[in-house]
């Protein structure tokens, strides 16, 4: 197996928390706590709402909201999300609504002084099927006897619940470097059981954003992200570390194009607080699980 070479030299370096742009599977907007004034909004707010970033910059979210909800929700979530502050986001993650009657996951975290809203498309067939299969599976899963029978089993009933191309379960060892120690994988490509890869690849900064977001997805390598734009009174970057949507760093949407992948899914394995390895997921074309069904 031979890939063109991608230059990690500086990967390490990279600020992946404060990339200032989005995935195009959604639009975010993020409001002062104190204020609930729009800040910040992603470049591609208009192409999911009609509204352009520019309209919201420097005005009340509330006036937003009922600008693109066509469920008579608005003033409700407005509620949940002045309230929620003082108890933290979890427990209502994410709220619905409906943007031009199509149906949205509204997911809510906090950064700094901001309170940051991600909006993405529902996609409910995917979640009905996965809720349908996910008890035979676990109890499946749990029939594994060792280690490796269980993390095989694993990456067999993870492939059947979401029909990605290629499941692995990729182990870090001490010294940083990682094994594919169990695979599960379409016919016609090509097995990367048991092969090893340098620390470098996965580098500490994003190792230690897997341990905050227990899971990520790439819906789309090819997609150019959207950049955030902030209100005049907002001047440096808003911090993405709690993101679903964040952006990828440009070095591993290369590292993935060299391989052929298209789309990826990743699911942190914690063992005691700390990163014992990942389910990697990765398909050959473009593919988008929804936030619930994550």
């Amino acid at each position: 197996m031979s890939y063109p070479v991608v230059d990690l030299t500086n990967c390490d370096k990279e600020p992946i928390h404060i990339l200032g742009k989005v995935q195009t599977y959604g639009f975010l907007v993020a409001v002062d706590q104190s204020s609930f004034i729009v800040q910040y909004a992603s470049d591609n707010l208009a192409d999911f709402t009609d509204v352009s970033y520019e309209h919201i910059l420097g005005k009340p979210l509330l006036d937003f909201l009922r600008q693109i909800d066509t469920g008579d929700k608005s003033d409700a979530i407005h509620s949940v999300i002045r309230l929620g502050g003082d108890n933290g986001y979890s427990t209502f993650n994410p709220l619905r609504l409906n943007i031009n009657n199509k149906s949205y996951n509204l997911i809510i975290h906090v950064s700094g002084e901001y309170i940051v809203l991600e909006f993405e498309q529902e996609i409910s067939d995917i979640e009905q099927q996965l809720q349908s299969l996910i008890g035979s599976s676990l109890s499946r899963i749990l029939e594994g006897g060792t280690l490796s029978d269980t993390l095989n089993l694993a990456a067999q009933q993870i492939k059947e619940l979401i029909g990605y191309d290629r499941v692995m379960i990729y182990k870090f060892w001490e010294d940083g470097h990682g094994e594919v120690v169990a695979e599960q994988r379409k016919a016609d490509l090509e097995p990367f059981m048991g092969l090893h890869y340098p620390a470098s690849d996965i580098p500490k900064q994003a190792r230690e954003l897997y341990k905050i977001n227990l899971t990520r997805i790439i819906a789309d390598v090819d997609s150019v992200p959207s950049p955030i734009y902030n209100a005049a009174s907002s001047d440096k970057p808003l911090d993405l570390t709690h993101s679903t949507l964040r952006a990828v760093s440009s070095i591993h949407v290369e590292y993935l194009k060299n391989m052929g992948v298209k789309a990826s899914f990743s699911v942190s394995l914690i063992s005691n607080d700390e990163l014992w390895g990942l389910i990697a997921c990765h398909n050959y074309s473009p593919r988008f699980i929804d936030f619930r069904a994550r």
